[in-house]
């Protein structure tokens, strides 16, 4: 087991040195407030009210997420199923909650969170095979983790496919990621070509309701459209309105991703859409809130 651990720790620290137009996990908000006391009585609070107890469950999901209280997530998220019942979305996520937990933790219990996750999606797939969210986190889990601590690449290929089945532009990406991670460049690039023909043919800036076209997408799949539209310079409007979208759509403070970043990935797009003098104040603005922040320290040197 001693050896498997220090595996996976190899494993985790693959995502924290590597940056590429695919990969996010480091910039994660790695920031617990569970020791805020206004956190406790915004909970305690909570419980005083006359609704029912799936009503109370619900709300303090959301307080725990505004205050990153992981482990408390998941203990809501189980006792939601013990009422409800199980279903493939509460499934994902407590999957994803317990493989941001088993990535920021690095240690034994590391183990334990890494084997929740995939458990968990596999539960959700078992619900409903063609959970698009659950088959994407899926998919890169079963490719990225060792085969020894329950990777499996194969099957992440298989599922990979059907999901082209299912929704092309997750299924073209994850396949691009796929070869991407196996150091395949031409077939990476081959699906990644798809990617952004799907994205342009979507239109998605012209919708008149984008929040339609998103609910049944995961909750970061807008980031990610917005990283890899910055990073390869394609689609631009496509990422601009996705980030947007996100920005308005949530609440920010309550963002899986740190601020500076998504104000990076912003100033990126606005200076590649042509307002250059937006994108200089969006950039401050990631500085202020972190200003040994590198991405936005080398890219105002850039433009201005």
């Amino acid at each position: 087991m001693t050896n498997y651990f220090f595996f996976f720790l190899f494993f985790l620290n693959l995502y924290s040195q590597k940056e590429s137009p695919f990969e996010n996990l480091n910039f994660i908000k790695n920031i617990s407030n569970t020791n805020n006391e206004t956190y406790k009585q915004e909970l305690d609070k909570l419980i005083t009210e006359e609704v029912s107890e799936i009503d109370i469950i619900k709300k303090q999901i959301l307080v725990a997420k505004k205050y990153r209280d992981l482990k408390k997530i998941i203990l809501l998220l189980n006792r939601q199923i013990e009422i409800e019942g199980e279903n493939p979305d509460l499934l994902y996520q407590i999957g994803g909650t317990n493989g941001i937990l088993a990535l920021q933790k690095k240690n034994f219990f590391s183990i334990i969170y890494l084997n929740e996750m995939l458990e968990s999606f596999s539960k959700a797939l078992d619900l409903d095979p063609n959970h698009v969210p659950t088959l994407e986190a899926y998919i890169d889990a079963l490719y990225s983790v060792p085969k020894i601590l329950g990777g499996d690449k194969k099957k992440a290929i298989k599922l990979a496919e059907r999901l082209i089945q299912i929704s092309k532009i997750e299924g073209y990406l994850s396949m691009a990621i796929i070869y991407f991670k196996n150091e395949n460049k031409e077939m990476s690039n081959l699906y990644l070509n798809n990617f952004f023909e799907e994205l342009s043919s979507l239109s998605i800036c012209e919708s008149e309701n984008l929040k339609i076209y998103f609910s049944k997408k995961s909750n970061n799949f807008p980031i990610k459209i917005s990283q890899i539209t910055s990073f390869f310079e394609k689609e631009v409007d496509s990422g601009l309105c996705a980030l947007n979208f996100y920005m308005e759509s949530s609440n920010i403070k309550r963002s899986l991703y740190s601020l500076e970043w998504i104000y990076y990935l912003k100033s990126k797009l606005t200076f590649l859409n042509g307002n250059r003098e937006e994108s200089i104040r969006l950039i401050k603005l990631s500085l202020d809130l972190n200003p040994d922040f590198e991405l936005s320290k080398t890219f105002l040197r850039k433009i201005l």
